[in-house]
């Protein structure tokens, strides 16, 4: 157990945090690789609690809780952290519309010769979301949001400096309707996060904001794996 600091002030005590064990990372992909399946069929419906989550977000927490997360653990400044929760909020509702559209059902595709065919949209497994400590809301948010509205369970590793803003939201997943098991926080170093989950027989997919460094080193643990080739999808600058 550590402390979470202020960063413009590190007397000021903001919460405390932990990391993951090795074990614990493996558990939390073991288990939503189980909840997989059942996630990819019923989690079309969870738009619906995934936008209510995001809409309801800042009039359902305790005044101002989320604002003074970001102030304290993230250092934003009070106009920047009203803006990141909007943000959070536009990606809620934003994929859950889409998750409406584009799962709902199959798309009959037009062929010459009379057959049927459709085309439809599925889960691919576990996404490992990797989030930025500069947006510890609203990207972790958007990426986390995404893979759960695509039918995809998530375990999702917070930046180092900002644990208590992601734990936060992955609170309101769960007080939406989101089972625990298909979507996990698991704090921990990059390093010792990444050792474990790239080669886990359970990951599907990797979305993380970040260097572009970083991105390099994952994209090559990625093809280093055995079997199909798996998506990145990666934000990076530096």
């Amino acid at each position: 157990m550590h402390g979470v600091t202020n960063p413009a002030d590190r007397h000021d005590r903001v919460g405390s945090s932990r990391d993951a064990s090795p074990a614990e990372i493996v558990k939390a992909f073991d288990a939503s690789g189980a909840a997989s399946r059942s996630w990819d069929w019923s989690g079309r419906r969870s738009a619906r609690g995934q936008s209510r989550s995001g809409s309801e977000s800042a009039r359902t927490e305790p005044s101002g809780f989320l604002y003074e997360l970001l102030v304290r653990e993230a250092g934003k400044t009070l106009p920047d952290a009203i803006a990141e929760v909007r943000e959070a909020v536009d990606f809620c509702r934003y994929y859950a519309v889409f998750a409406r559209a584009q799962f709902a059902g199959g798309t009959r595709l037009n062929g010459p010769t009379g057959e049927l065919n459709e085309l439809s949209l599925h889960g691919r497994g576990v996404f490992a979301c990797i989030s930025p400590w500069n947006f510890p809301l609203a990207i972790f948010a958007g990426q986390v949001t995404a893979a759960l509205a695509s039918g995809n369970c998530v375990v999702a590793k917070p930046a180092e400096p900002t644990p208590l803003i992601a734990a936060r939201f992955i609170r309101l997943l769960h007080q939406a309707g989101v089972p625990p098991e298909v979507v996990q926080l698991v704090p921990a170093p990059g390093r010792i996060f990444g050792e474990i989950a790239f080669a886990h027989s359970a990951l599907a997919g990797v979305a993380m904001t970040g260097s572009t460094a970083t991105a390099l080193t994952i994209n090559r643990s990625l093809a280093a794996r055995s079997g199909a080739i798996l998506p990145l999808i990666a934000e990076t600058g530096g």
